[in-house]
């Protein structure tokens, strides 16, 4: 906690700091850096995955778009006929 005198020499009152606040809120400050730090990972995990899926989902969209997805049970039939030719 933090005290108030004063200087013999000057008016002013004089700010006396006790260093175990100075401590403590650098421990505060840590702990708070820490949580956040998790919090950031968690967040910068799931940005991750969410950007991946909406590659995905493009990837989709753009061979829907181009007509480049191919109908399974379609190309099946016409390989079997082309085979039975």
């Amino acid at each position: 906690m933090s005290l108030i005198g004063h200087n013999s020499d000057n008016k002013k009152p004089k700010l006396i700091i006790d260093i175990t606040d100075i401590y403590d809120q650098r421990a505060r400050k840590k702990k708070e850096l820490d949580f956040y730090t998790k919090e950031l990972e968690k967040l910068m995990t799931k940005l991750g995955m969410i950007q991946q899926e909406i590659g995905v989902t493009e990837t989709v969209i753009r061979l829907i778009e181009n007509e480049q997805i191919l109908d399974l049970q379609e190309a099946i039939r016409q390989k079997r006929r082309l085979e039975e030719d």
